[in-house]
């Protein structure tokens, strides 16, 4: 959903949107909504994937990783997490914000389909958060390995509730944009 050639190209509207889809990341987590109390082993799942993953794909790359950056540097202030430390936390923010713009991208240009492109990037870009988020922990000797299978139930509801609403949203920005060129 870039419009520059180059989705690495820092303009107005790029520093625009990075400070858009930043402030969702901040506004969630400070109104209560970034975290989901659950029963497992964090506490808590993730909403704040969602403005993120949002981020990359109508942004670009740089959008959604500064949204990411905003996101791991969230985690990294709170208390229950910021003994984790910054490779726990920021990586793998930017990780699967590049993953989500690509898996897009990659899609929406074989398919032609928002829906799907937006659906398989928001699962992807959920997934690799967690698998990311839980292997550095886990190789930083932060964690167990014994603790997958206590996270696999918030990474399963995480990747289906990024997969279904970000297409919707995308579609929502899209028809918008479409409409006002117009």
């Amino acid at each position: 959903m870039t419009r520059t050639a180059n989705p690495w190209t820092v303009d107005t509207r790029t520093i625009v949107l990075a400070a858009i889809f930043g402030a969702m990341v901040i506004a969630l987590q400070v109104v209560g909504l970034g975290s989901i109390p659950v029963p497992n082993v964090s506490g808590a799942m993730t909403t704040l994937l969602i403005p993120v993953i949002l981020g990359a794909i109508i942004g670009g790359p740089l959008v959604g990783m500064f949204a990411g950056l905003i996101m791991g540097v969230i985690y990294l202030i709170l208390p229950a997490t910021a003994a984790f430390g910054p490779i726990t936390l920021i990586v793998p923010r930017l990780v699967f914000a590049l993953v989500a713009w690509a898996v897009y991208g990659a899609l929406k240009r074989s398919t032609n389909n928002t829906v799907i492109s937006g659906a398989v990037a928001g699962a992807t870009g959920a997934l690799t958060n967690t698998v990311t988020a839980v292997g550095i922990a886990i190789l930083l000797g932060q964690v167990p390995v014994e603790v997958i299978p206590a996270i696999l139930p918030q990474a399963l509801i995480e990747l289906i509730g990024c997969a279904v609403i970000v297409p919707i949203i995308v579609v929502a920005v899209e028809t918008s944009l479409r409409a006002r060129a117009r």
